[in-house]
Parts: structure tokens; C-alpha cells; sequence
């Protein structure tokens, strides 16, 4: 089948877990034997040059939507800009119909108000599927918590109203945890189905390894990996207390991709930078190859989540790693299964999270057992994502079986 997926971000290259996500529902569906087109409606200060497909539509700094949306809301501007903007709606509208795509797939709700006028404007029958990978109107009036409430209350409307209308209009909708996919029905969804973050095996280069214990020699590190999402760096303050004055000065934590420049950047990280700057190492982006060494020299890994929905990518690299963790209870959403296994600390007082690390980067390093390997695989994103296609599969064609046999599901703009 021909299937469209509709984001908010480029997934050429990949840099954070909604493009993983994405990229690995979009392998998965290939290796099905379907024909998968990815357009999104980007932010061009954030993707150039590579990370750009050629279906995507940029979504400009000077758009008049751009301009009246709140700090963080570009995302539920997006869908308002990609259905009105008369340029950039012409553009998805030809590409859409030229495709003539039977099943399309929605990442988050953001894209919504332009399926909802491609459907009114007649273009070709397709399932809908709505992706969730959050509960998101919850999570932006967390996010949005320093301005005006009444601004605040009604993004978080509207953004509800996006995620219920979603829900009730898909044919399939598919959550990243019980927890979501219960909020889901709630909305209306009818059918939901339930399917974690993953995350791809990686192999350890000798020479990278070499050249990152070089870098990180003496003493122990813990390993803090995540985006430049506000959240992380709001959890990572939360759990970590107002500086890093509690680890020994031969203790470091190791904050690699966009949380590095967002710690480094934040309040808390400048009112004691002097001690914070020597028990912090910045890596910023790193390449997968780089990702492999930190993950192997590392101490252990911390997972200090403290807000939002859904289920977190670096949970399950650190389930696969063998490495020690300490998290929290929100950080094990979608992986409550894997509770059980040697060496996976739940701490969600703060001082008790922190007791813990500094205890087992003391060391010396407990070994992973052999026997729990294959548990820990069953986070691969084709264990994951295993029975999407499936089910993407069956919606459609029970979608198709109700269109032949009497008038088509209405859906509302």
C-alpha cells in the first residue's frame, strides 16, 4: 500500500526520539513491503540542508501564524499554518494528490486541521492513523507555566480539542503506554493499540572506544542522554537538586545531545557554575559510533524524568545498554515489564536518587548477567513496533469494507 506520514520535523537525519520514532515506524512498514512517503512541516531555523526532504514544506520565522503563537506552540501552529497558508497548502495538496495515498499517518496531532481540509477538499479516500506519542495538551500547560493562565488555558483547549478530534476520526490510533492509550479512548479512539519507544542495536568501534577513554579517563561517569526538550532539563534539575555539589570531585555526569547546551544554559547550572563545570561534561551531539563508546565506558545511566506522558527512547537504550540505572518511576512508563532486572534502581525522592548514583559510580561497576540479554532486546524498535503494520493494515482494510458496503465515516474539520 501507499502510505503518507505527516510530521512536524524532518526524519532524514535523525537527532531526537520523535524522528526515531518516526524513521522506525517508517523502516518497519517497508519491510512489510509498502511504498512510504515522510512529509513534514518544519521549522527551517532548526533542519537544513540534508535533514530536508523533498516533500517538505518549511514553515517560515515570518509566517502571521509563526508570529501569534506562544513560546514552545509551534508545533499546534503548524497544522493551522499547513492548512491556511494558500503557498505551502497548494503544495501539500498536489504532492497528496499526485501520491494518492491510502493510508496516511499523523505523528502527534499538530498536522490535523490539514487533514481535516485535504478530506474536504476531496482529495483521495485514505485511512487515517493517528500516531500518539504523548498526551500533549497536559504536557504544554506544564511547559507554559510562567505565562498569562488565560493564555495558558486555552492552548491547553485547543490542543485537548486537537488530540480528541484525532482520536475519534482515526481508524487506528497508536500509543506509546497503557496509560496514554486509556486517555486515548477516553477521547473516543475505538481501536488502540499499544507500542513503546525501541531503540536500534548499536555495535562498539574499537577505535572510537580508544579514543573516548582517552577523553574520559579518571574516575567514574554517569551517562545522561536527551534532547533540548525543556522537560529534561526541568527533571535533570529536579532529581539533581540546586548544583552538583553532592558528587565527588572525581564524579562526572556525562549530558550528551540537545539537554547538554540546555543545562549549560539554565539558571541552576550558572548560579554555582563553578561547581557544576567540574562535575558536567557537555558532549552535545554525538555520532552513533560516539553514542556506542559513551554508553560501553560508562557507570551508570540516569534517567531523571520527572514530567510528561508517553515513554522515553533513552529508557529503553539504557535497558538494552546492561548498564546500571537509576530512574524514576516516570521514566520506566512503557517498561514497567523490565522493573525486575539486575541493577535497575526506582528513586523518585530526589536525595535518594542522587545517594544512589553516587554509590554506584564509586564502583567497583556490577556485571550485567548473560541470562537477562534477550529480555533486554525485547526493547528493539522491531520488537516494538513488530505489530504495527499489521494492525495499520487490518484498519484499512475494515475502512475500505465499511466504504463499500454503505456511506463513509463523516469526519469533522
Amino acid at each position: 500500500m501507499r502510505i503518507l506520514q505527516l510530521v512536524t520535523y524532518p526524519t532524514r537525519l535523525v537527532r531526537h526520539g520523535g524522528q526515531a520514532r518516526v524513521a522506525n515506524l517508517r523502516l518497519a512498514l517497508e519491510a512489510a513491503g509498502h511504498a512510504v512517503e515522510t512529509l513534514a512541516v518544519y521549522e527551517p531555523e532548526h533542519y537544513g540542508g540534508d535533514a530536508v526532504g523533498r516533500h517538505d514544506v518549511a514553515f517560515p520565522r515570518d509566517s502571521r501564524h509563526r508570529q501569534s503563537a506562544l513560546p514552545f506552540c509551534t508545533d499546534l501552529a503548524s497544522g493551522l499554518f499547513a492548512a491556511e497558508d494558500d503557498a505551502a497548502y497548494a503544495q501539500i495538496h498536489r504532492f497528496v494528490v499526485e501520491l494518492a495515498p491510502q493510508i496516511v499517518t499523523l505523528e502527534q496531532p499538530w498536522l490535523l486541521p490539514l487533514v481535516e481540509r485535504l478530506r474536504e477538499d476531496g482529495a483521495p479516500p485514505f485511512s487515517l492513523v493517528y500516531s500518539s506519542q504523548n498526551i500533549e495538551a497536559p504536557l504544554k500547560r506544564e511547559i507554559l507555566g510562567g505565562f498569562a493562565p488565560a493564555e495558558v488555558d486555552e492552548v491547553a483547549r485547543r490542543i485537548h480539542d486537537c488530540e480528541a478530534r484525532a482520536a475519534l476520526a482515526a481508524d487506528l490510533v497508536i500509543a506509546c503506554t497503557e496509560a496514554d492509550a486509556g486517555v486515548l479512548r477516553s477521547h473516543g479512539a475505538r481501536n488502540v493499540i499499544v507500542a513503546s519507544n525501541g531503540i536500534v542495536e548499536r555495535t562498539v568501534d574499537p577505535a572510537v572506544l580508544r579514543d573516548w577513554k582517552w577523553h574520559l579517563r579518571g574516575g567514574g561517569h554517569a551517562l545522561f542522554v536527551g534532547s533540548a526538550y525543556p522537560p529534561n532539563g526541568a527533571g535533570f534539575w529536579d532529581m539533581m537538586g540546586v548544583s552538583l555539589a553532592f558528587l565527588p570531585p572525581d564524579q562526572r555526569i556525562l549530558a550528551v545531545g540537545g539537554v547538554a547546551g540546555l543545562l549549560t544554559s539554565s539558571m541552576e547550572y550558572k548560579r554555582w557554575e563553578g561547581i557544576n563545570a567540574s562535575r558536567l561534561v557537555p558532549a552535545g551531539f554525538q555520532t552513533e559510533q560516539a553514542l556506542a563508546a559513551m554508553i560501553a565506558l560508562s557507570s551508570a545511566i540516569i534517567l531523571p524524568i520527572t514530567r510528561g506522558g508517553g515513554s522515553n527512547i533513552k529508557t529503553a537504550e539504557a535497558i538494552l545498554s546492561g548498564k546500571p540505572i537509576v530512574g524514576t518511576a516516570k521514566s520506566f512508563r512503557g517498561y514497567e515489564a523490565l522493573l525486575g532486572l539486575p541493577h535497575v534502581y526506582v528513586e523518585d525522592e530526589p536525595a535518594r536518587f542522587r545517594s544512589r548514583l553516587v554509590a554506584l559510580l564509586a564502583g567497583p561497576l556490577p556485571p550485567a548477567p548473560p541470562d537477562d540479554l534477550e529480555l533486554r532486546r525485547s526493547v528493539l524498535w522491531t520488537r516494538t513496533l513488530r505489530d504495527v503494520p499489521s494492525a495499520i493494515m487490518t484498519a484499512a482494510r475494515d475502512r475500505a469494507g465499511a466504504a463499500a458496503a454503505g456511506p463513509a465515516r463523516t469526519h469533522g474539520r
